[in-house]
């Protein structure tokens, strides 16, 4: 985004809250926040929850958002707002909160009748989704679709969101309008939705799985002939670990003999033993002692470690590791398919949008390298 879409989306996310512009200029715009944004983007978490629970009166808060970092206003606070600023990322979730499902009404010029005086004109209920379908293995692929479903007549068209761009909304029904019933429900669109995806599944190509399982195999095959290596392989590190548990039993049996030889040659050698006098801590710190030291000298005891319990913290068997790594292969190859909700609107309609079928669903692939997700 450009510094000036960047303006124009701030603007619309805050008329849409009617909020007010306390002065617009060129470069910035200082604007006072209502009570949704300043919850959502001031900052305040505290202030609010005092103001609600002692039911205080609202002092909204007011800002100066600059789009152009060498066009700062003098003698004002200002914020400068950019694609990755923080300010801008706290707008871009409110939208998504509050804008993933809307209620808009179709506008259109007056229609006069027969006598010269307006005549009503009757709004269409249509369901709009759009559906994101994931493709998910190793890879992935997504397919967009933009379905729009006839509330009043059971009627499916897709490449709806693209119709809809091309009419005048409001979010207030206008004059001189009346809505139609809805006689198909909620459930029963979702029903017609659903079977809407799994016709367009059926149409895609299905070698993206069968080469996903394949690579599936692979990996696991690799992964079998590997533990089968390693199987083979235990004898001899089985051997190697009793010849080296001997060896440190040894040293262990020959350490008390050496330590008891070597306290009765300094014995002999300083004869009777003095007893030593107790330093204080400030002498012995400013010598370069630690105080650990300190206190296993004088004889303070220490708090002794918590004992672990080897039977929890065993080590895992080869065949426990090898089916862990089997079960993050197939998470990671096994093909699977996902489809999620990207937002949507009850839209009432006096046009009709044209009959279009599912094969002009938008894959992300068709799309600009930018707008990708690989």
């Amino acid at each position: 985004m450009q510094q000036q879409q960047v303006r124009q989306f701030v603007e619309r996310y805050l008329a849409t809250f009617s909020a007010h512009i306390v002065e617009s200029h060129p470069d910035y715009f200082t604007v006072k926040l209502p009570v949704e944004v300043d919850k959502d983007i001031g900052n305040r978490p505290f202030y609010w929850s005092w103001v609600d629970k002692m039911n205080l009166a609202y002092q909204p808060l007011v800002l100066t958002f600059t789009f152009h970092p060498d066009c700062t206003p003098e003698g004002l606070r200002s914020e400068h707002l950019h694609l990755g600023a923080a300010r801008m990322q706290q707008i871009f979730a409110s939208a998504k909160k509050h804008g993933s499902f809307v209620c808009m009404y179709e506008q259109q010029g007056g229609l006069l009748g027969n006598a010269g005086k307006r005549r009503s004109t009757p709004l269409v209920p249509w369901l709009g989704m759009n559906l994101k379908v994931s493709l998910l293995c190793d890879k992935r692929r997504d397919i967009l679709l933009y379905l729009g479903i006839n509330l009043h007549q059971p009627r499916m068209v897709t490449d709806f969101t693209s119709f809809l761009f091309s009419l005048s909304l409001t979010p207030a029904i206008p004059d001189y309008y009346y809505t139609l019933d809805r006689k198909v429900t909620i459930q029963e669109a979702l029903q017609m939705a659903q079977q809407e995806v799994e016709h367009t599944l059926e149409q895609e190509d299905q070698q993206w799985a069968e080469e996903a399982r394949t690579r599936l195999s692979e990996e696991i095959a690799i992964l079998e002939a590997y533990y089968e290596e390693l199987a083979r392989r235990e004898p001899e590190n089985e051997q190697t670990k009793a010849d080296e548990t001997e060896e440190e039993a040894e040293q262990l049996e020959a350490e008390p003999s050496l330590q008891q030889e070597a306290l009765h040659s300094e014995s002999d050698l300083t004869g009777p033993t003095s007893v030593e006098q107790p330093i204080p801590f400030d002498e012995y710190r400013a010598s370069g002692g630690r105080i650990l030291d300190f206190l296993r000298a004088n004889g303070i005891q220490t708090t002794s470690r918590e004992e672990i319990n080897q039977a929890e913290w065993k080590k895992s068997t080869p065949d426990e590791e090898r089916q862990r790594r089997k079960d993050e292969l197939a998470w990671q190859y096994e093909p699977r398919i996902e489809v999620s909700f990207i937002n949507g609107g009850l839209f009432y309609l006096s046009s009709v949008p044209p009959l279009t079928r599912s094969s002009k669903a938008k894959s992300m692939r068709h799309l600009p390298a930018s707008g990708r997700i690989m």
